[in-house]
């Protein structure tokens, strides 16, 4: 399978005889060609057609013409690695009886008043009050719940390649019951709209996923895409009014990534434009070696807030892509920078310790970073392959976070 928009590895310029010719490959396959330097290019006739990146030197001939032509003609035409705007299916190519076990949708949360879980008297925030820390898991629950529930029915209607319509039937049924309920408007502390800049974007993007998908009610996707919009303007508006570090830092990546989901959602080219440049206040500040001054400042959790920081950045960018937009390559690449000096962190935080002087927040369980954590990972992994952050992704695989849409690995990476 193939991306829709296939990965384009970088052009080997070391010689200066002919031109250097990349074949679009698979990503599983152009990891592998990370740990090999020289490979063939092999194919089976058919559908079950499969490439390997051929890193050869040509003169430019009719035989390569030739066989970009016969790659292209044999490229399948639906892809399983699809991103996070799945195009509609083939009218031929859907379930004629499509079966989903579609659960009674969670009730809305409508009014949400929630209190930061850190001590107040710590400037860095990054002691957790654990009394507080309890009251402020009660009240997210519902929303985190809700929102896990919907990225995993999104994924299935993808995971089917995509036939089954009684999937996306059923996450447009769980969306419009929270739109109809006008679900997550009342909000009545600053956090509340921390909390919903961190959800819309989850909503917005399981949306993405099953909107084009065939005899969606018309009537449901108005009022889902209405109240997304709606939704959308909240957070915008609560940014704008707001001042402090909270308009630069994770809060306003964010924000950023939820606005431009539901711009792309609604229609709203001002929320996506609004989300998109959230986005670019962030990669304004990555320094040299890859951090963000705002999060280093959270002392023994600034690794934590790196990771969690690149994630909505990540995503964005993967939408401003579908927009024309090329974040990573702003601000000289800083968006990369980041993401590797992440990965480089994951497992030795060692540099945030003397970035910090403090020593870093160990992970809880076995002591290793948890799968949903770096499910943003696999996005990035889809345009710019390292062999660093493969080693840390291969063991974790499936790595989903319902905050960027559920199951990365699904929506990014190709099986073989």
């Amino acid at each position: 399978m193939t991306r829709t928009e296939p990965y384009l590895p970088p052009m080997d310029r070391s010689t200066s005889k002919g031109s250097a010719v990349w074949l679009c490959a698979p990503k599983r396959l152009v990891h592998d060609r990370l740990r090999q330097r020289e490979y063939g290019m092999t194919g089976v006739s058919g559908a079950t057609m499969e490439w390997v990146a051929s890193r050869q030197v040509f003169r430019p001939t009719l035989a390569v013409a030739v066989l970009l032509a016969a790659f292209l003609s044999n490229a399948p035409s639906q892809a399983q690695s699809v991103g996070y705007l799945v195009p509609a299916p083939a009218k031929d190519n859907v379930q004629a009886k499509p079966k989903y076990e579609c659960d009674a949708p969670d009730a809305p949360v409508i009014t949400l008043d929630t209190q930061s879980k850190y001590r107040q008297d710590d400037a860095q925030r990054a002691t957790i009050d654990e009394e507080a820390e309890e009251t402020y898991s009660d009240a997210v629950e519902p929303l985190r719940a809700y929102g896990k529930t919907l990225a995993r029915i999104a994924n299935a209607y993808v995971k089917s390649n995509p036939k089954n319509t009684a999937a996306a039937a059923c996450a447009l049924t769980w969306l419009d019951h929270w739109a109809s309920a006008k679900a997550m408007t009342d909000l009545r502390s600053k956090q509340a709209h921390f909390n919903l800049g961190q959800a819309l974007g989850g909503f917005a993007l399981a949306y993405l996923q099953i909107r084009n998908a065939p005899d969606l009610s018309d009537e449901q996707k108005k009022r889902v895409e209405a109240w997304l919009k709606t939704l959308g303007r909240q957070i915008v508006d609560a940014k704008e009014t707001g001042k402090g570090v909270s308009g630069r830092n994770n809060h306003r990546y964010w924000a950023g990534l939820s606005a431009a989901a539901a711009g792309i959602a609604s229609g709203d080219k001002r929320l996506t434009d609004w989300g998109i440049d959230s986005a670019r206040i962030g990669l304004a500040q990555i320094t040299p070696e890859g951090t963000l001054p705002l999060e280093i400042n959270r002392g023994k959790r600034a690794r934590d807030y790196h990771i969690f920081a690149a994630e909505p950045l990540v995503a964005t960018a993967e939408l401003a892509h579908s927009q024309g937009i090329n974040l990573y390559a702003e601000h000289g690449g800083a968006l990369s920078r980041l993401v590797n000096r992440v990965v480089e962190s994951l497992d030795d935080p060692s540099f945030f310790k003397t970035a910090t002087g403090i020593k870093q927040e160990p992970y809880p369980g076995d002591g290793t970073v948890p799968p949903h954590r770096i499910a943003w990972l696999e996005i990035h992994e889809s345009r710019h392959a390292s062999p660093k952050a493969q080693t840390v992704l291969s063991p974790k695989r499936p790595v989903a976070s319902s905050g960027i849409g559920g199951n990365t690995t699904l929506l990014f990476h190709d099986e073989d």
